[in-house]
C-alpha cells in the first residue's frame, strides 16, 4: 500500500461521500491535546494529551488507538497495513482489527517491543500490556505468545503473569466510542442501500465521513462483530424493510472483559439522525460523541504463571 493519503470523493446524485484509506488519522479529540480532529498525522510526529485529554486514532480500517490523559504516542510507521507505533507516556487502548501472525500491528512500550496478532482489545499503561481480549507476540523474546488475561511487563526484569483486570474510565470510553461508531455504522448502511448506482465495490473495508456523527466511520467488507461485541453492516447488506441490524445492550456477545459496560450510554450517533442521508462537510465538530469519563488504566495481579513459556495463551 503506497504511503501517500489517498483520499477518495464519490460524487452521487443526491449525496457525497469522503472516503479515506490511510492509517493515522485523528478521529477524535477530548480536552488537552496537541492534535485536531480530521488531520492526519505524519510518521514521527508524536501526539500527546493532557489532564482530561482523550485522542482516538485510526489505524487500518476497524482498528483504534484511543490515548488517554497525560499520554504520548508517535507512528513510526503509517502504511495503511505496515503500521507501527511506540507508546512514550501514559495509558491507552488499541481495538485492533484484522491483524494477524503474517500482518501484525507493531507496538514498543517500554523495553517491550511487541506485535497484535489477533482481533481483540489491548490495554498499555506503565510500560506494560494487558490482554484483555486478543493474542500478543513479544519479538522481543523468541516469538513468545500471550493470549486473553496476560499482563507482560520488563521494566524490573521480564515477567509475563495472569492477572484480573478492571474496568476504568478510558475503557467505558473506549467501548463507549465503539458502541457509538456501530450505530453510526448502520445509519450509514442504510443510507448507502437506498442510494442508487452506488459503487459498492468502493466503500467496503474503509474509514467514511459521517458528518452527523462528526467522525469517520468503519465500513466493512463483511459483516462484522467488533472485538467488544458490537455488529456492524457493509455497504450492500442491509436489507431493506424492518431490518435493525444494531445489537445494542449488553455488547452483543463479545467475549472481552468491559462488557459489564453495557452498550456504553446513550449514542450521540443516534442524535445525528436515523439512516438519514449523508454529505459531506467541510466542518468537523471535535466535540462529537464525548465521553465524560476521565481516561485510565489499570490492572491487578492474579497468582503468576511461569515466563518464557512457548505456549503461554496459546
Amino acid at each position: 500500500m503506497s504511503s501517500l493519503i489517498l483520499m477518495m470523493m464519490l460524487q452521487l446524485p443526491t449525496t457525497q461521500f469522503l472516503v479515506s484509506t490511510k492509517a493515522g488519522l485523528v478521529n477524535y479529540v477530548q480536552g488537552t491535546a496537541t492534535v485536531k480532529a480530521a488531520t492526519v498525522l505524519a510518521a514521527g510526529k508524536i501526539v500527546q494529551t493532557g489532564p482530561g485529554g482523550a485522542v482516538e486514532l485510526l489505524l487500518n480500517p476497524g482498528s483504534y488507538l484511543r490515548m488517554g490523559e497525560n499520554s504520548r504516542v508517535v507512528l513510526e510507521k503509517a502504511e495503511l497495513y505496515d503500521i507501527a507505533v511506540r507508546i512514550l507516556d501514559g495509558s491507552m487502548i488499541i481495538e485492533a482489527n484484522g491483524f494477524d501472525k503474517d500482518l501484525p500491528l507493531h507496538v514498543a512500550t517500554g523495553n517491550l517491543n511487541m506485535e497484535i496478532i489477533k482481533d481483540g482489545i489491548y490495554l498499555f499503561a506503565d510500560g506494560k500490556v494487558v490482554v484483555v481480549d486478543g493474542k500478543i507476540r513479544d519479538t522481543s523474546n523468541g516469538g513468545l505468545v500471550y493470549g486473553k488475561g496476560y499482563q507482560i511487563s520488563n521494566d524490573q526484569g521480564y515477567r509475563a503473569q495472569k492477572v484480573k483486570t478492571f474496568t476504568t474510565g478510558l475503557e467505558l470510553w473506549s467501548q463507549k466510542r465503539d458502541a457509538e461508531i456501530s450505530r453510526a455504522n448502520l445509519n450509514i448502511a442504510k443510507s448507502l442501500q437506498q442510494t442508487r448506482n452506488l459503487p459498492i465495490s468502493s466503500l467496503l473495508d474503509v474509514w467514511l465521513w459521517y458528518p452527523a456523527f462528526g467522525s469517520f466511520i468503519y465500513m466493512p467488507g463483511v459483516r462484522y462483530r467488533s472485538p467488544y461485541g458490537y455488529r456492524y453492516e457493509t455497504a450492500g447488506e442491509v436489507y431493506r424493510g424492518g431490518y435493525s441490524g444494531f445489537s445494542g445492550g449488553g455488547g452483543g456477545g463479545g467475549s472481552n472483559a468491559n462488557n459489564n459496560g453495557g452498550g456504553g450510554g446513550s449514542s450521540a450517533a443516534s442524535s445525528g439522525g436515523g439512516g438519514g442521508g449523508v454529505s459531506y462537510s467541510s466542518g468537523v465538530p471535535a466535540s462529537t460523541g464525548a465521553s465524560s469519563a476521565t481516561p485510565s488504566a489499570g490492572a491487578q495481579s492474579a497468582t503468576p504463571s511461569p515466563t518464557h513459556s512457548s505456549n503461554l495463551g496459546r
